[in-house]
């Protein structure tokens, strides 16, 4: 929220009232995330299968917490990468090293700008009066003053600097992890397989399309092509699946409404009960039921709960069984519909097009075809035959797989209008209540507030900066949610793509929410006349405003880093569902449902971290404390999202880390914001020389994210020809034809010398016209410019190697984290050791049973109707997936141990 309009005289000491805010925010914030530390401390002793579900999975479970009141951080800081890659994925592995990088980045940005930046704005700048003192010009100075312009102006060029390096760093790491993570899964469907998207009439059947890609076998040298699915047009089936579940989930119900769970009645034998009350029987002539359903009710009146034995109780009861029937008749119809679906489906299958959609999978022999097919056109018709790489079968969001591309297409323009409407709407509640919560606004109803709040800095901090963040907190807690919604409803086709959809526009959501409208509000509320009149004011009040919200940006920081990650621990929003679930669950299957772990969603967790770097980067130079709180926010981040995705999140399927590039690319767009507050800054001060020269600023930002960017992410998305050629092995490393032979030797006027081959060369990331440039022969000339232009050349080329050697990591040479790992070999037996030990698939991941459930059933949380562990092969689930099964009762005082 902006600050007043009217500011004190004194400089200095409107910085001193903001540093007393600062630590009124800070105690506040340490209150909520103390009291939600101490909690989580304790009610995990109390609740273990609550705060650290993971630990209860039989296949890559982390290690169980210690007995210590704070044991789990250092167990949790203590945990490997090569753990994390084992049980959580690639995906939470890269992320944890993203809050690393930020964390070291906004350290280093932290020193440069306490030891060097604040000192020299302190010494420099001229607005302050001559008497006031060193700690004044030092508060003011890391506070948010904006002079004197030498210092921003050089602070720009040494921040970014500093951000590029760090990116680009982290850039090599993420595409050497992903692909020798890919190269070691090369033989696994996934990897082999594509998707085929606008498939055209004349190829909508298996064989057809088989064959098409066959006829390319030899002339584009792809593999042989193993196996072929089109999405079928199910949605009839789709809709009795479903039905069958709920008249299971009904029965289940029942069953332990009568028995109990678990159920204590002697000579309880569950096994015989669900033959039972499973088996197919033509109903008696007598009772007009059938025999096996009329010894099942037998046995439930014999083995119900006590409270069933009185007058009473055998009249509900009897009401109780009355009700069962009709739910048995109708779920034996529905499973007999749907096995007879699924059995005359694939009977009477003739490939017809008109049984298919225009979505396919296709898998070929080997990876190395997959890729090339994926970047090739396989079709001399738009929007046609379109291929990608396909995601793994449980990314696939099969309720818009088989949507046609004409659908999709105006799903996304509805979608997208609905994105705007709601940011509309959104934006404006914001800038109503930004003014709302105000003290000025509170005056009305208080009109004793403001006095109150002069006298007591704790009350004027609490309604000027906590207040605020607090409410535009709970608006943006349920954008995702809504976001999400959007994005399914949009016809998106896989469950990672809609996770980046919804992280892009909610971190976009975010800017536009926290970073531009809530800070300028009060002032643009309190003078629309002006800027409705002339609008071209309005870049002006951004420049003007976005200065001086330095404090309620560092307070926002501190409420999210010692406030809100504490509060993340608890996992309130999920936790008390959760609970509340569990009191008044009664089938083994809901107990299952309430105790399993919680889903990783990347969409919740990222733009808020992201946001926080756009905060800190956008007022680096302006307040340099910033990026202390942002360094201390990062290390809390990083700590807290361990722990979660070790050992409470579960993940529903893994990307590979191919989202990592993507949130670079927006971090680096977002330095544009950072720019554009400089320069608008300069123009207002009339330093047109400033602003002349931090426009390259913004020229190599742009050419960094329309071309170096853009190569990352498209090299990102596939894995290099001689990464799938060559074996991998987990004690050593790929050395390829141009490694063993790094320098290639030139001739030149002067005798023999060597520089760096055309396979290690740099030079790809320097502008084109910078690289001609720089390359340009210029030996010719004898004269003393020549040789002085030789000689700069020299040493810019030095100097560019020197740098670039901190930066690069070669992504041919095998990380170190795979080579603890040592379990893959190319024997294409081993596959399913090797995807499962790299956590890709944990779909046999079970949980130790307890009272109450026995895990024996997966959960139905990827589709509705089918199991998530049938999830494996790309024929649709409908169709071939395991259907979930009656699961009664667990008898008393018996644990079922699963191998």
């Amino acid at each position: 929220m902006s600050p007043s309009p009217h500011p004190p005289a004194d400089p200095a000491r409107e910085y001193l009232a903001h540093a007393s805010d600062l630590l009124t925010q800070t105690v506040f914030a340490s209150l909520i995330g103390g009291s939600a530390f101490v909690a989580f401390c304790l009610l995990r002793f109390r609740w273990p299968d609550v705060y650290a579900p993971r630990t209860r999975l039989l296949f890559a479970a982390p290690t169980r917490l210690g007995k210590t009141l704070l044991g789990w951080i250092s167990m949790t800081l203590n945990t490997r990468d090569y753990d994390i890659l084992y049980s959580s994925g690639l995906d939470s592995l890269l992320v944890l090293r993203l809050f690393k990088m930020l964390a070291a980045l906004c350290t280093t940005a932290a020193v440069v700008g306490l030891l060097v930046v604040v000192p020299l704005k302190a010494v420099l700048d001229d607005s302050l009066p001559p008497q006031t003192s060193l700690y004044q010009r030092l508060s003011t100075a890391a506070l948010g003053s904006e002079h004197p312009l030498v210092v921003h102006f050089a602070c720009a060029y040494v921040f970014t600097a500093l951000v590029y390096f760090y990116f680009a760093r982290f850039a090599y790491q993420a595409l050497a992890l992903r692909w020798h993570y890919l190269a070691r899964l090369r033989h696994t469907r996934p990897a082999r397989s594509i998707m085929v998207t606008g498939i055209p009439a004349e190829l909508a059947t298996e064989a057809a399309l088989k064959r098409h890609f066959e006829l390319h076998t030899e002339s584009c040298r792809l593999g042989a092509v193993e196996a072929v699915e089109i999405v079928p047009r199910i949605a009839k089936l789709g809709a009795v699946v479903r039905r069958r579940e709920h008249f299971l989930r009904a029965i289940e119900e029942t069953t332990s409404l009568v028995l109990g769970n678990p159920c204590t009645a002697v000579g309880y034998d569950r096994e015989h009960l669900v033959s039972l009350l499973t088996t197919h029987h033509s109903p008696g002539p007598a009772t007009g039921i059938s025999d096996a359903h009329a010894e099942a009710l037998q046995l439930l009146r014999l083995w119900s709960l006590p409270k069933f034995k009185t007058a009473r109780g055998e009249r509900r009861l009897a009401y109780v069984l009355d009700s069962l029937l009709p739910t048995l008749r109708n779920f034996h119809h529905a499973d007999g519909v749907v096995r007879e679906a699924r059995r005359h489906w694939f009977s009477s299958y003739d490939g017809r097009a008109e049984r298919s959609s225009s979505v396919g999978f296709v898998t070929f022999a080997d990876a190395a075809s997959a890729h090339l097919a994926a970047q090739s056109f396989t079709f001399a018709q738009p929007f046609q035959l379109r291929t990608e790489l396909a995601p793994e079968p449980r990314d696939v969001y099969w309720d818009n797989a088989a949507l046609p591309l004409s659908n999709r297409m105006m799903r996304g323009a509805v979608a997208l209008a609905t994105y705007a409407l709601m940011l509309a709407y959104w934006l404006t509640m914001a800038f109503l209540l930004s003014t709302l919560v105000s003290i000025e606004s509170l005056k009305g109803y208080f009109p004793h507030l403001p006095e109150l709040a002069e006298r007591n800095k704790w009350l004027r901090g609490l309604f000027q900066y906590t207040t605020p963040t607090f409410v535009l907190s709970l608006m943006n807690a349920a954008v995702p949610y809504i976001l999400t919604w959007i994005a399914q409803a949009s016809g998106i086709q896989s469950r990672s793509l809609i996770q980046k959809s919804v992280m892009q526009r909610y971190f976009g959501f975010l800017i536009a929410n926290v970073l531009l409208i809530f800070t300028v509000s009060r002032t643009m509320l309190t003078d629309y006349e002006k800027w409705i009149e002339n609008p071209a004011l309005i870049p002006k009040l951004f420049a003007t405003n976005l200065p001086k919200a330095a404090p309620f940006f560092m307070d926002y920081i501190i409420l999210y880093g010692l406030g809100y990650y504490p509060l993340q621990l608890l996992q309130i929003g999920s936790i008390v569902p959760a609970m509340f679930r569990r009191m008044v669950c009664h089938t083994p299957r809901q107990f299952a449902d309430a105790l399993r772990p919680n889903s990783i969603d990347w969409a919740y967790i990222l733009p808020q971290p992201m946001l926080v770097f756009v905060i800190a980067a956008t007022y680096s130079s302006l307040a340099p404390l910033i990026f202390v709180l942002a360094a201390i926010y990062y290390v809390i981040a990083y700590l807290v999202t361990k722990y979660l995705v070790y050992y409470v999140y579960a993940r529903q399927f893994e990307t590979a880390g191919e989202f990592i590039i993507p949130v670079l690319k927006l971090l680096t767009g977002s330095m544009w914001h950072y720019y554009c507050l400089i320069i608008g800054l300069c123009a207002l001060n009339g330093a047109i020389s400033y602003v002349i020269l931090l426009f390259p600023l913004l020229w190599v930002n742009w050419y960094l994210l329309s071309t170096v960017s853009s190569q990352f992410y498209e090299d990102a998305r596939y894995l290099p020809l001689d990464l799938l050629s060559t074996p991998s092995s987990g004690n050593s490393s790929i050395r390829p034809i141009w490694q063993q032979q790094s320098q290639a030797t030139i001739a030149t006027d002067s005798g023999a010398a060597t520089r760096p081959s055309h396979a290690t060369s740099t030079d790809y990331l320097l502008p084109i016209r910078l690289s001609n440039f720089l390359s340009s022969d210029q030996s010719s000339s004898s004269s003393y410019m020549g040789r002085l232009w030789s000689s700069v050349k020299t040493r810019l080329f030095f100097v560019w190697t020197l740098v670039f050697s901190m930066i690069y990591i070669d992504p041919q040479t095998m990380p170190t984290i795979f080579q603890a790992l040592d379990l893959f070999n190319d024997d294409p037996e081993q596959d399913t050791r090797a995807e499962l030990t790299l956590g890709q698939d944990q779909r046999q991941a079970k949980s130790e049973p307890d009272e109450f459930t026995d895990f024996s059933q997966s959960p139905t949380s990827l589709l509705d109707g089918v199991l998530d562990e049938g999830l494996a092969v790309y024929e649709h689930p409908y169709l071939v997936s395991s259907l979930p099964q009656l699961w009664l009762p667990m008898p008393k005082q018996t644990l079922l141990h699963t191998d």
